[in-house]
């Protein structure tokens, strides 16, 4: 009969320690005097039992018990990394069903082989005409950095998020398993309609904002908040 937790406490407790610590036998003789009603005495082996127990755990809690070791041939763990080469945005859920082991498993074969899980990264949709422009702005802002080193503490970068009701991309459940990062990304949509939009800045290391705007921002929402909002702050 496996002795409560309450029980063992009381095994422990009766125990004693140092020069009062009672034998395994005198144990077992104080707890069936406390407890006569009990339908099977504890015996001394009993308590060196629980003893030990405690002694070596340092706790009266049962053990976990433990499932049979998981055993993962080389052929398994080669059948595993052919889905994640095959597939890389697999979930550890869907392998270890396909395969039939654990998740953990499954885990452990990627570690092995230095696979790990990389997150989608979010980047603006840009038009066949935006990369050329984007090149020849910055060929002309090197030139004006080579004549004025303190230019670009006097610009305001901003930008504004849309916050949308739908559609968002929810990266948390987006993985890429590699055992090199593949700059994996997603181009976002802006300016949908939306539930708000958020504009902030940066200006020679200082932050403007964030505003705060009701519906989508125009030329004249813009101005508005450009003199009573953004100026002054």
């Amino acid at each position: 009969m496996e002795n409560s937790e309450f029980e063992r406490i009381t095994v422990i407790m009766m125990r004693g320690y140092g020069e009062r610590m009672r034998s395994y036998a005198e144990v077992a003789e104080l707890f069936n005097e406390e407890f006569p009603n009990r339908n099977n005495p504890i015996t001394r082996f009993t308590v060196a039992r629980i003893v030990q127990r405690f002694n070596d755990t340092h706790s009266v809690k049962d053990r976990p018990k433990r499932g049979r070791a998981p055993v993962i041939d080389e052929e398994k763990s080669l059948d595993v990394m052919q889905s994640f080469v095959e597939d890389p945005h697999i979930s550890t859920r869907r392998a270890a069903l396909e395969h039939d082991i654990s998740q953990s498993s499954v885990r452990k074969i990627l570690k092995c082989n230095k696979f790990k899980p990389f997150k989608v990264k979010l980047v603006q949709e840009l038009s066949e005409d935006d990369y050329d422009r984007r090149v020849e702005f910055c060929d002309i802002m090197m030139g004006k950095l080579d004549a004025e080193p303190e230019l670009l503490n006097r610009i305001l970068f901003s930008d504004e998020a849309t916050f949308m009701t739908n559609g968002a991309v929810n990266r948390h459940n987006c993985r890429y398993w590699a055992d090199n990062n593949p700059h994996w990304y997603v181009e976002a949509h802006t300016q949908r309609p939306s539930k708000v939009n958020v504009w902030a800045g940066i200006v020679d290391h200082r932050l403007v904002g964030p505003f705060i705007i009701d519906g989508n921002l125009n030329s004249v929402k813009y101005l508005d908040m450009l003199g009573n909002q953004i100026v002054p702050a």
